[in-house]
């Protein structure tokens, strides 16, 4: 069966956002290492959210309906992909980061 998730690898999304297309979007709860950091970008760029916001069309972060397509992050890239599928369900459009943060930390 073919998903309608779109995974995008780091350097992709870095210019996406870089480029003011996009933004990152944490969903993994705290991290020791702020996303923005490990990133080397603003931290104007990456924006927290939670989950369950996130699925609910009442609470969906407003900011995030201005880009077309917001990269979701999260640990190991499993949670943003699993995320994205149920957001697709309801017209929201987004990539998933490959790998997640982990795949970041191993890429420093």
């Amino acid at each position: 069966m073919q998903s309608d998730v779109e995974e995008i690898n780091i350097e992709k999304a870095v210019e996406l956002v870089n480029s003011d297309k996009s933004i990152f979007v944490w969903i993994g709860g705290p991290t020791d290492t702020p996303l923005a950091e490990l990133l080397k970008i603003d931290d104007r760029k990456v924006v927290d959210a939670n989950p369950f916001d996130l699925l609910s069309n009442d609470t969906y972060p407003k900011q995030l309906l201005s880009y077309k397509k917001p990269i979701f992050v999260c640990h190991h890239g499993l949670a943003s992909y699993e995320l994205l599928r149920e957001l697709t369900k309801n017209n929201v459009g987004g990539y998933s980061l490959e790998g997640g943060i982990a795949a970041i930390r191993n890429r420093a």
